[in-house]
């Protein structure tokens, strides 16, 4: 019931709100618009407002299928429209006019994105607390003095050859936690710049901070096999997440670590007789275990119930891209200590706009890389899919559902954007022709373009739901 109300409230709100773009703008501009209709199909309710704005007599309306809406404009291409109301017509607006109204329903989710997501800011959530794990080997965290630990207070970007001088009197963004070390990390390999921590050393008062540069110099080359977007900015300076103790999860059936009688919720003290500080320490040793193609056994000193426990266990050699590591089908680490983050009003909106900035581009490139062939169609989800996100988003709590609106706002915005008949974005396309030409599409031409829109429109839709199936199924 959950996933189908929180489902309902989510195709509501973000229809509601594309339309009220539309509708919102044409009445500024003087278009009669005849009705406001969130739904599709026969109206179950509708009625007037009291004290609409001179010349509108708009009737809102509920109709029985939830998965859209529409604006109804008086319109000369939908029939005769008496001398006296011909004014107030769509078609007899100007170019940009017209094209202003189309543009307002896009416009209005992105706007509302923003304020979903500055709302999930406000309100906050528990994010892992900035504390560094061991350092990868050879990594520019390692190479700086970082020894894992050590809590981050703030963090920002600086020129190759900036001066030791401008380092401390440089001005660092600070940093509640660790998700917010990901924007600099990515500004600084972006630009090729080095990136600077100020952090506090483990059992250190408040005082004893000091600052340490990360070379982008230091950086070592990608894996030739490895994409440089599916690689952390995080990783690639040698931090591999937050800090949780070496605590062992889920077990596989018939792994090197169940063969060897590891279980869940065994506390890794010691490996190979050197203390283990984290999980990510006992991760690496693992991935290291590997020499000249044979994986090297591992005694490992476990807690477990409070005895102390010595187990060996022997990783299996796996191939990451041309590289050999060891694994033993074990999940290796505890949750990270958490800790609540809400950020102000200023803050928590100029984040949210990032976010939609960020989230904007992602779905764009997502959608031309399905539009040009690179891209699966396997992505694609239905109402099911949506309707299991919004469900999982609102048991996660209040954020984690703002969140997942504001991801779904964009993802509307943008989709009724593409160039397609039949979307906004497709009426756009004619008024760009219009401008360009000095005439408008010829009617033939746009019945022509909106039976292929709705083809297209209908094969993805069918692509969807099949995958909601499939999914379903499994």
């Amino acid at each position: 019931m959950l996933n189908f109300l929180a489902f309902l409230f989510a195709l509501t709100l973000l229809v509601s709100v594309h339309e009220w773009g539309h509708y919102r703008v044409a009445v500024a501009l003087g278009v009669k618009v005849l009705r406001f209709s969130i739904g599709l199909g026969p109206p179950l309710w509708r009625w007037r407002k009291a004290n609409q704005r001179q010349g509108q007599d708009t009737e809102l309306t509920i109709s029985w299928l939830p998965l859209g809406g529409y604006v109804l404009m008086l319109d000369e291409a939908d029939g005769p429209v008496s001398p006296e109301q011909a004014q107030q017509a769509f078609n007899r607006k100007p170019l940009w006019a017209r094209a202003l109204i189309v543009a307002a329903g896009p416009v209005a989710n992105l706007v509302l994105a923003v304020l979903l997501l500055a709302a999930a800011a406000w309100w906050g959530q528990a994010e892992p607390a900035p504390i560094l794990s061991t350092p990868v080997v050879h990594s520019a965290a390692e190479m700086v003095g970082l020894m894992g630990g050590e809590s981050v207070v703030a963090a920002g970007v600086i020129s190759n050859n900036a001066s030791r001088a401008s380092l401390e009197s440089l001005t660092l963004e600070p940093i509640s936690s660790f998700i917010e070390l990901l924007p600099t990390a990515t500004e600084a390999l972006s630009h090729g710049k080095d990136w600077v921590l100020e952090v506090q050393a483990p059992e250190a008062s408040g005082s004893d901070l000091r600052r340490v540069r990360l070379l982008f110099s230091h950086l070592p080359p990608l894996n030739p096999s490895a994409k440089e977007e599916q690689v952390s900015p995080l990783e690639r300076w040698g931090l591999g997440g937050p800090r949780a103790a070496a605590l062992i999860g889920k077990v596989e059936s018939g792994s090197p670590a169940a063969l060897a009688g590891l279980v869940p919720g065994d506390e890794v003290r010691k490996v190979l007789g050197r203390s283990v500080p984290d999980a990510q320490f006992l991760r690496q040793t693992i991935r290291q275990s590997v020499d000249f193609g044979h994986a090297k056994p591992l005694v490992l000193e476990v807690i477990r119930s409070g005895q102390v426990l010595e187990v060996q266990v022997q990783p299996v050699v796996v191939m990451q891209g041309v590289q050999q590591i060891g694994r033993i089908g074990a999940v290796v680490g505890s949750t990270p200590r958490m800790q609540w983050v809400a950020h102000g009003v200023i803050d928590g909106l100029l984040l949210s706009i990032q976010k939609t900035q960020a989230l904007t581009t992602l779905t764009a490139q997502m959608i031309g890389q399905l539009l040009i062939g690179q891209g699966s169609l396997d992505q694609l989800g239905g109402p099911l899919t949506i309707a299991d996100q919004a469900g999982r988003s609102a048991h996660l709590g209040l954020t984690a559902y703002l969140g997942f609106l504001g991801f779904l706002s964009i993802s509307l915005g943008v989709l009724n954007l593409l160039p397609l008949p039949m979307l906004d974005g497709g009426h756009l396309m004619y008024y760009l022709w219009e401008l360009l030409t000095g005439k408008p599409v010829s009617s033939d031409w746009v019945n022509v373009l909106q039976k292929v829109g709705l083809v297209l429109l209908v094969a993805v839709m069918v692509t969807a739901l099949v995958n909601d199936g499939i999914r379903l199924l499994r």
